[in-house]
């Protein structure tokens, strides 16, 4: 009951998942401290033992001092007070499993697993944690049946048999967790609302609402009504409104990469291109040629301008909810004139589709990839906060979207350059959106589909427009391997291990071709120069890729209590798209410090990923662990020697306090000694009796003193205080360098 107990509150605090390993090695440690105080401590009454009450008490207040320390080194990690005192509480559970032989601390351990368990099931409707509820149910019935027949086991009549019927309890057992099964199969646990109608309050769906609700079932993971704060969680009316402006989006990456050389008035957006209709000059191009927006990859070396967001509520421009890292993209830039990244002003994709399911309104976006290829798909909520743009940010490979309850056909549609829009001016304050998008694993880019695909698409640039120095560095770069996400990933890992990321890094306005500079000079530079140098050299070797910018979601900032991910102004991030179709664009990150979302590991694959980077940490600390490993060889052989020096120096040196308590401590000394060398003090054994037997010849004088110290303190000691430091040096010192017991056996067995 108290594992199942655990695992629940550890299922229903990470969202359905095991969760942070520092949270189950704080659960290994606890247990492990607790056995090892009930394996060698051997207490007869725990309730009354002062070192079983300061373990239970320590565990509990050491799971805060814990939330502490990590509050401190990582803020936005650790729970809330609800999480810590629940935490806490597990820990003393675990801790009180030792110690269960004592009625009272076993009772303790069962309503404390009672509450923990039902505190878990409420607070979460994951179907893992459902699951755990059943068991601990089923658990719970056996444990009162077998409670209450030992209880009436003795008033059965002398000779009669009694049993409990374990066949009978464990087809129960396995008929309770089938039905369980069989009912969240069928039902779901999205019927959560049914379930909790007219008995809890929730944030919304079941007509029960209560405004200290911080989570919710139905509608309340989107809609939350604002009475003290604009900034809560949904997009219904607020009796609270923003005190200032929103920056537009355009000013938001003004703000970060400071103004362009040229700034222009009228910003519009298009589509990317493959590198056949890709421009590219060696030298500069007047930017009113470009009819879409554009990225000047020369700032001006002003102090950046700070726009002041104080005036906001919340500094961050809009939150996601679900896994981190990820991108989102916002603009995209196919063109490039040598200083300018520029966008076409025309599109051929497919308009998105309003489609309903189980009436809940989707808009999908064309992503034409087979289930074959696909990996999994993963779910974002974006809610809106100080971004005023009409522009969708998209995760990579983005399948479709919706706003709770909107199915208006005309409301969203694709920009001048594909992307997908709102079709209002801004995407309004508040809004929650839910997308989602689809995830290819590495191995599938590697895989032979890719490559013919990747082979197929390749079309070399014209000896006008490229670059030969560029085209040079790309052919060094991949070298000796195929065609295809091979080549691509060589190019990224160049990128990443050999130049430096420096966001305030600037080029002088004189220089006449940025990402030259930048390759084979400087060596340094902003994300924009990354992912630009990257779309050339993967232009020189005949692949179709695109420089887009938008938001980088940073794992860095994830909120644990709330599930949440802040993105602010300073998480402009640019990043660049490969594609064989020019439909599907896949992201590639070539910036240092920064990651792409991976796929969901199975869990084999997450003992995979933990056997491979113990090993490569085994490899690159080999020195350390050689050393350390001979050290752990000399200590355990040497170890009955070293640990006669510490008992020998713990004897002679240690503060006692009074006569009584330094007779006790070399006795103490003697019997771990003893238990180090395999001759424990058997149980109801005295004192004096079993260390004359291990002992011969033994001081009679400390025998007196050690009888004195336990059955007669309160009489005067027969021994004056240095007689007493002497007779306890001697007898240690006796102890150490006589033979060791006999067991009865051997006994035996000479006497035969």
């Amino acid at each position: 009951m108290v594992l199942t107990a655990a695992l629940g509150m550890q299922l229903a605090i990470s969202h359905g998942e095991l969760g942070f390993w520092g949270q189950w090695l704080e659960v290994a440690i606890v247990a492990a401290a607790a056995w090892l105080c009930g394996r060698y401590l051997s207490p007869t009454e725990p309730l009354r033992d002062t070192r079983v009450m300061g373990l239970l008490v320590a565990v509990v207040a050491g799971h805060f001092v814990l939330e502490q320390v990590l509050y401190q080194v990582f803020p936005r990690s650790g729970q809330l007070f609800e999480g810590q005192v629940s935490l806490a509480l597990r820990n003393l559970m675990i801790a009180s499993l030792p110690f269960r032989s004592e009625r009272r601390i076993a009772n303790l351990a069962t309503l404390t697993s009672l509450a923990l368990m039902a505190f878990s099931v409420f607070m979460s409707v994951c179907w893992s944690v459902t699951i755990c509820g059943i068991v601990y149910a089923v658990l719970g019935v056996g444990w009162l049946v077998t409670s209450y027949w030992d209880r009436i086991s003795g008033r059965f009549p002398e000779g009669t048999k009694s049993e409990i019927p374990r066949g009978a309890v464990g087809l129960a057992f396995c008929l309770a967790v089938l039905l369980a099964a069989g009912a969240i199969g069928i039902a779901g646990t999205n019927h959560a609302t049914r379930a909790l109608a007219g008995f809890m309050p929730s944030s919304g769906g079941n007509r029960v609402s209560d405004v200290r609700s911080q989570g919710g079932v139905g509608d309340g993971d989107d809609l939350v009504q604002g009475t003290k704060d604009a900034m809560s969680f949904g997009p219904t009316e607020s009796e609270v409104f923003l005190e200032s402006k929103m920056p537009s989006l355009f000013d938001v990456f003004d703000d970060t990469y400071d103004a362009p050389v040229i700034k222009q008035k009228t910003l519009q957006k298009a589509v990317s291109l493959p590198p056949s209709k890709l421009e590219h000059r060696h030298s500069r191009v007047a930017t009113t040629k470009s009819k879409g927006n554009d990225f000047s990859l020369l700032r001006k070396n002003e102090a950046r301008r700070q726009k002041s967001l104080d005036d906001k509520k919340s500094p961050a421009l809009f939150y996601v909810k679900g896994r981190v890292p990820l991108h989102l993209r916002t603009t995209i830039y196919d063109q490039f004139d040598g200083v300018n990244l520029q966008a076409a002003d025309s599109h051929d994709e497919p308009p998105i589709k309003l489609i309903k399911e189980d009436g809940v309104p989707w808009y999908n976006v064309s992503c034409p990839l087979s289930d074959e290829h696909l990996h999994s798909t993963e779910e974002h909520l974006l809610k809106f906060i100080n971004l005023k743009t009409d522009r969708i940010p998209s995760p990579p490979r983005l399948a479709r979207f919706q706003i709770k309850d909107v199915d208006r056909e005309d409301m969203f549609g694709l920009a001048v350059d594909g992307h997908p829009r709102i079709t209002v001016d801004f995407i309004p304050q508040l809004t929650v959106m839910r997308v989602q998008s689809f995830l290819v694993s590495t191995p599938t880019l590697l895989g032979d589909y890719a490559t013919s695909k990747l082979q197929t698409s390749i079309s070399l640039p014209d000896q006008e427009t490229s670059v030969p120095r560029i085209r040079e560095l790309a052919h060094q770069i991949t070298a000796g391997l195929e065609p295809g996400w091979q080549q691509i990933s060589a190019v990224r890992d160049h990128l990443r291990s050999d130049y430096t990321h420096a966001s305030d890094s600037q080029l002088s306005e004189d220089v006449e071709f940025p990402v030259e500079t930048f390759l084979f000079d400087t060596k340094q530079g902003p994300d924009y120069l990354f992912a630009t140098a990257a779309s050339l050299l993967l232009r020189e070797l005949g692949y179709t890729s695109r420089v887009v910018s938008g938001f980088y979601a940073d794992p860095q900032y994830f909120d644990a209590g709330t599930w949440q991910t802040p993105v602010g102004k300073e998480d402009v991030h640019f990043w660049v798209e490969v594609s064989w179709d020019g439909k599907v664009w896949h992201p590639l990150e070539p910036t240092p410090g920064y990651e792409l979302l991976a796929p969901r590991l199975t869990p084999w694959q997450r003992l995979q990923a933990a056997c491979t980077a113990v090993f490569k940490w085994c490899v690159s600390n080999w020195i350390a662990l050689t050393v350390a490993a001979s050290l752990v060889v000399i200590v355990y052989l040497a170890f009955a020697s070293l640990a006669d020096v510490v008992l020998r120096l713990a004897n002679r040196y240690a503060r006692f306090g009074s006569d009584r308590n330094r007779i006790l401590w070399t006795a103490r000394l003697l019997q771990w000694r003893a238990r180090i060398q395999g001759h424990r003090r058997p149980p109801g054994k005295p004192f004096a009796r079993w260390i004359q037997e291990c002992c011969q010849p033994i001081s009679q004088d400390f025998v007196a003193a050690t009888n004195w110290a336990l059955y007669s303190p309160t009489l005067r000691c027969p021994f004056s205080h240095y007689e007493i430091d002497r007779v306890c040096n001697e007898a240690f010192t006796t102890f150490v360098h006589s033979p060791p017991p006999k067991s009865p056996a051997s006994a035996s067995k000479e006497l035969s």
